[in-house]
Formats: structure tokens, sequence, C-alpha cells
């Protein structure tokens, strides 16, 4: 079903409610998008899924989407911030970030996963949750690869040696669609040769670059057939086993 700003509104507006449900589509959507959509910014990275996330799990402690979701983008949100550590620590306190941040937000991360675990989630989960305790430290067991179907949009830019990238992850053609038209809506939007990968069983099968349709800054996708998912796709939240991604939108300098 296609997304529009409606969608998001109508989600907004029931989660505010206080409805559960709600609260966890729209974080799920968000996930997929640097910034909330229609609000002004540079596009720097701002996880405007986390307050949505967190309303649900908190009204449902025991649904595994709501958990995954927030485990995935909390392992996310520190892989980030510990290269910007890296690189440039001077920065972390202009966002309110340090060493202390993100310990904190490993140890909640570790106790969501262990509840996940605890949990015996049923379906394809197993690879991505291997992944994803090896991406915060609580094993070494590596993930089985060539497992799940999805979709990946990357932009970059350069500035002198510095690589910007962008990346989203999703395994729904009409999400992946929707968040490649928010980021490019983005003032920021780096757009210089947006390109739209499909995988199938871990494989790539097919590349568009999407550079070559772009009028405006928008893709017209009438003309840009998205193939479909075959396999298991992506479960929502988890990350790709042996391919460096995460669910969702991420930025990277390098």
């Amino acid at each position: 079903m296609a997304i529009t700003a409606e969608t998001l509104t109508r989600l907004r507006t029931t989660a505010m409610a206080g409805d559960a449900h709600a609260a966890l589509e729209l974080g799920r959507l968000l996930c997929l998008t640097a910034s909330e959509p229609g609000a002004s910014g540079d596009g720097d990275q701002t996880w405007p899924e986390e307050r949505w996330l967190r309303a649900a799990v908190e009204a449902r402690p025991d649904d595994i989407e709501a958990l995954t979701l927030l485990t995935g983008r909390l392992a996310q949100q520190i892989a980030y911030w510990e290269a910007v550590l890296d690189m440039n620590p001077d920065v972390m306190e202009e966002y309110g970030e340090g060493e202390d941040t993100v310990r904190r937000r490993q140890s909640e991360a570790e106790e969501l996963y262990a509840r996940i675990r605890a949990a015996s989630p049923l379906g394809h989960v197993e690879a991505g949750l291997d992944e994803l305790a090896v991406l915060l430290g609580v094993s070494g067991k590596p993930a089985a690869e060539a497992t799940y179907s999805f979709y990946v949009v990357e932009d970059e830019s350069w500035s002198g040696s510095v690589r910007y990238g962008a990346t989203i992850v999703a395994s729904d053609a009409d999400e992946i669609r929707w968040a490649c038209d928010e980021w490019l809506a983005l003032e920021s939007g780096l757009s210089s040769a947006p390109t739209l990968t499909t995988y199938v069983d871990g494989a790539e099968v097919s590349s568009i670059d999407l550079g070559r349709h772009l009028v405006d800054a928008t893709v017209p996708w009438d003309v840009v057939a998205v193939p479909e998912l075959t396999g298991p796709r992506l479960p929502v939240g988890l990350p790709v086993p042996g391919h460096g991604l995460y669910y969702g939108f991420s930025c990277t300098a390098e």
C-alpha cells in the first residue's frame, strides 16, 4: 500500500492518543527516514522513530517486533556514535552525547536483546538475531549469510577526502520507494548517484541507477520497475548478515 503524508498524520494522531499499534507502525516507518518527514532539517540522522518505539515497548513489553526494532536501532546508534568518537570526539558534546550515553545504550540494547531471545521468536529471525548479537558484542557466533531478501538505496557525496554516505534498507517495495522519496526531498539529500539494489536470498539480482531517472530530485516510479522480492524477507529491525547493513536509514562519514 502506498505511503502518503496522510498515512503518517493518521498514525501520529492515533499514536498520540495512546494506540500502541499505531505507535509501532509509525515508529517502523520512521526507521526508514533520516528525520521527521515534513520537519525542517539538514539531513542529520535524528532517529525520529525512537520515541514511538519506546511508547510501543512500554505499552506492549512482550511485543517482539517492537523489541526488535528498538534494539536494532539502538545498535545502530551505538555504532554511529562510536564512529563519531573515533573520528571527531569534540563534536559529541554539541549533541549531548559522550562515552556515558554510548554505554547506556549498550546496556539497554543488551537487556532488550536478552528479552527477545528469551521469548524464542518464530519465523526467519535466527540469522538476523545472530548478526545483531555480534554487533552488540554479546556473541561471536557467525550469522548464516545468503539468508534474506531486501532492498537497499544508497547515495553518496564527497567533500575533499571524506565520503558521506546514506543507506536505506527495507523489505517492502512501497516502503523503499517512500523512504527514497523522503531522503531525496531533504534539502541536503546527497543525490549525486543514488542506486536501488535488490537482493534475493542474500545475492544481488538487480541494480538500478536512480540518478538516470531523477526529475527535479524526484524519482518517477511509474517508469522505474522495482523487482518483487522472493524468499524470506529481512525481518524488520534486524541487520543483514554479512553485508554490514542495518534495517532502516543510516548515514556514514569516512
